[in-house]
């Protein structure tokens, strides 16, 4: 018997063969998804069809009740009694749309943001999602393609081309001796002897031309849905100059501001660092 022909007679008999019956848990369950507002429309008419069918109803019943086909009561009482639970009221997955790109092509595309823009004879720095959607297709990876999907698949793997950090290399010849003397001190080493209790390493470093502003009017605090808001009109009181000490091992700030020594008073120094 196929089963176009038992849906069939289940539903034309009074009473389904598939007969439910619900736990307290369950059936409480299913009033509530039932009532909720914001269950769909379409999970709702099945969990009612669920809890006719328990009360004894029958196929035809149901579909007259509801508006439906006697097929589509058979099939979710069906599901129901295969697995009972909220699961065997969704719906099944569907294949969807085939994709338009083969996984090759993804691949093709990541590869290509990882690498500078140079390679690929463009004068620019860095790739944009655009830029990068122009050459796929310029390099034959697909025949179109837009900027929104690149920028889609890039996000995925979380590359950020237009990003970049800047970094420095070392160009002084004597940068190893140098900083061998550095890291012997921070080892309470000098002329490999170790420190006495008395000697101290500082870091020291100043800040210079540190613009002293007086807003007009005061700033406001940041609130809800709101952001710290900055009066833009400000009066000069001149620059301040920022010194300060760091005891390496002992892990304390030593800072100073003083005010500028008169003109006569100023001098140039070399200092050594």
């Amino acid at each position: 018997m196929t089963d176009e022909t038992s849906e069939l007679e289940d539903s034309m008999s009074p009473v389904s063969a598939d007969q439910i019956t619900l736990t307290p848990a369950q059936r409480v369950e299913l009033l509530q998804l039932a009532g909720a507002g914001r269950t769909p429309q379409r999970v709702a008419q099945r969990v009612v069809m669920v809890l006719l069918a328990a009360q004894g109803w029958s196929n035809t019943a149901i579909a007259g009740s509801l508006g439906v086909c006697c097929d589509t009561v058979a099939k979710w009482r069906r599901r129901w009694r295969a697995a009972p639970g909220l699961p065997a009221l969704g719906d099944a997955k569907r294949s969807g749309r085939p994709p338009r790109f083969t996984p090759v092509q993804v691949a093709q595309v990541k590869a290509l943001a990882c690498r500078p823009a140079a390679e690929s004879a463009l004068p620019l720095s860095r790739w944009s999602a655009p830029e990068l959607a122009r050459q796929v297709i310029t390099d034959g990876i697909c025949s179109r393609i837009s900027a929104s999907t690149v920028r889609r698949w890039l996000d995925q793997e979380a590359l950020k081309p237009w990003q970049y950090q800047s970094w420095i290399f070392v160009t002084d010849p004597n940068f190893a001796t140098k900083a061998q003397r550095v890291l012997e001190l921070y080892g309470r080493q000098w002329d490999g002897e170790p420190l006495a209790g008395d000697e101290f390493v500082i870091s020291a470093d100043e800040k210079t031309s540190i613009q002293a502003r007086c807003r007009c009017h005061p700033s406001l605090a940041p609130g809800s849905a709101r952001m710290m808001r900055v009066n833009h009109d400000y009066h000069r009181r001149g620059a301040v100059a920022y010194l300060a000490a760091y005891d390496v091992h002992r892990a304390k700030v030593f800072g100073r501001c003083a005010r500028t020594p008169p003109a006569s008073c100023r001098s140039n120094r070399s200092w050594r660092r």
